[in-house]
């Protein structure tokens, strides 16, 4: 007799309940705290424990940050090394946000002088409402994508592929403009 037990998960009705985290490399944890925090609205969770990191007692350095209203959270990951090239799109990170409030996030991001870029796949009518995302990077390089399912196409929306190299800016900038320790 066969065995009929189902074999994959799908079939067994097994599946992840929630994100739980991601993680960032950032350079300077100060830096992602301002950009994460002041700029894209998140709440510090979890505060690095240098001691024990300096004792070799845990791996890595992190901020743990609520940036949307769900249980999943970012850890900003203190990594001096290895960030992404200039002209890759992938890794990126994608979120949901309702149209007038991808419109605060843009007027913030333009304000803090972050290169930001509207994208819908489609030519729509001026007006229209379609699927558009805004890309942007945060000050390490990390490529980060909100995604709104009804935006205005208008003319600031550009329609296909675009270049991720428009997005880089200084992060010399940002870390002028915190306070030092937040790097080994």
């Amino acid at each position: 007799m066969a065995n009929q037990q189902p074999h994959s998960a799908a079939e067994r009705d097994l599946r992840l309940t929630r994100l739980d985290h991601f993680n960032v490399p950032v350079r300077d944890l100060n830096v992602a705290r301002r950009f994460y925090c002041d700029i894209l609205g998140g709440l510090v969770l979890v505060e690095p424990d240098w001691q024990r990191h300096d004792a070799g007692q845990v791996r890595g350095a992190h901020l743990d940050i609520q940036l949307f209203n769900a249980d999943g959270h970012i850890n900003a990951y203190w990594q001096p090394w290895g960030q992404s090239a200039p002209d890759q799109l992938f890794p990126h990170r994608a979120f949901r946000i309702k149209a007038n409030e991808l419109d605060e996030l843009m007027s913030r991001l333009e304000q803090a002088e972050v290169p930001c870029i509207l994208v819908a796949q489609q030519q729509a009518e001026i007006g229209e409402l379609v699927p558009t995302s805004m890309y942007f990077r945060d000050p390490d390089g990390n490529q980060l994508e909100l995604r709104c399912e009804a935006y205005a196409f208008g003319p600031d929306v550009r329609v296909g592929p675009f270049d991720p190299t428009l997005q880089y800016y200084p992060w010399s900038r940002w870390r002028a403009s915190v306070e030092p320790g937040g790097a080994r």
